[in-house]
């Protein structure tokens, strides 16, 4: 399991626990950036990859575990790309689906510097909303958005850590939310550039690892889910080595799988329902456990001890 520092318990607890992941994206393989587009518009070989982190060990420049997505503007692990300070490199997303999102939206970066030098990590993010005028981007499109941002002092949305919340450790990686309520409803795609602002209060680095994305939502606006209280019921909560579940007799107990989500909105385990499920392995902490047919879905909170 990835190392993830979670910086602040309030924020977390208002942000992310009373809310269910919609999206998410560990960045974990090359798969997981399927659909994602790379322009690399300075022709260096440079830009946004997927794999291992970057990151400096004191004497040179060293890969981390894997599982990330990172810009740097050096080659690795030696070695500098010519034109780099001028880099210019785009990473869009496929097609993310809020349809069925509603309420208070909040987009997770968990994000890590290269360098202990490196006091302030930020990512600009930018937001397409797609109409049935214009369903998909170009990255023109996108180009715009930064040049207006750019015009009005800073990116309307913005992944920010600072050194107080950045951990020592240069592969573990500190938590940054962003408010994207707006969007609840919407189709949008995110873009991301490799701008580089180096001063002021929209300082911008193009040395980052972003570890995992996740898009958190309040409020499901599905026909599956009823605002009604979950009839499925954990036996005991706190949970030891087994969650132990007795099944809302409205779902079908051959059609029910049962999905654990760990507090960052990674899937853990997924599995066939039965009324004593493994956990053993799990570490101590909150999670959530998604509890569907195909047809009722129910999220349930537990505590592994």
């Amino acid at each position: 399991m990835k190392k993830i520092i979670l910086l602040s318990v309030v924020l977390l607890s208002q942000a992310i626990f009373a809310q269910y992941p919609v999206w998410s994206n560990s960045f974990d393989t090359a798969a997981d950036l399927q659909g994602w587009t790379f322009h690399d518009l300075n022709g260096n070989g440079n830009g946004w990859v997927q794999g291992q982190n970057i990151y400096h060990n004191g004497t040179a420049l060293a890969y981390g575990p894997s599982g990330v997505l990172r810009h740097s503007i050096n080659l690795v692990p030696t070695g500098n790309a010519t034109g780099f300070a001028t880099e210019n490199d785009w990473i869009i997303s496929p097609q993310i689906d809020l349809t069925s999102a509603g309420g208070t939206l909040t987009l997770a970066g968990y994000i890590g510097r290269q360098r202990s030098t490196h006091v302030l990590v930020s990512r600009d993010v930018y937001i397409f909303v797609s109409t049935p005028q214009k369903q998909v981007p170009d990255l023109s499109d996108f180009q715009q958005m930064a040049t207006e941002a750019q015009n009005s002092n800073g990116a309307a949305y913005r992944f920010n850590a600072t050194s107080a919340n950045l951990p020592a450790d240069l592969n573990q990686y500190a938590e940054c939310l962003i408010d994207i309520s707006a969007f609840a409803g919407k189709k949008i795609y995110i873009g991301l550039w490799s701008n580089r602002i180096s001063s002021g209060a929209a300082s911008n680095s193009q040395n980052i690892n972003i570890n995992e994305m996740t898009i958190f939502a309040s409020v499901l606006k599905t026909k599956d889910i009823k605002e009604t209280k979950n009839l499925t019921r954990i036996m005991e909560n706190p949970v030891a080595n087994s969650l132990q579940l007795q099944l809302n007799p409205k779902l079908k107990q051959n059609n029910t799988t049962v999905t654990v989500y760990n507090a960052a909105g990674q899937k853990i385990i997924n599995t066939k329902y039965s009324g004593n499920i493994n956990v053993s392995e799990l570490s101590a902490g909150t999670y959530f456990a998604e509890v569907s047919d195909g047809i009722l879905t129910e999220r349930l909170k537990f505590i592994k001890k």
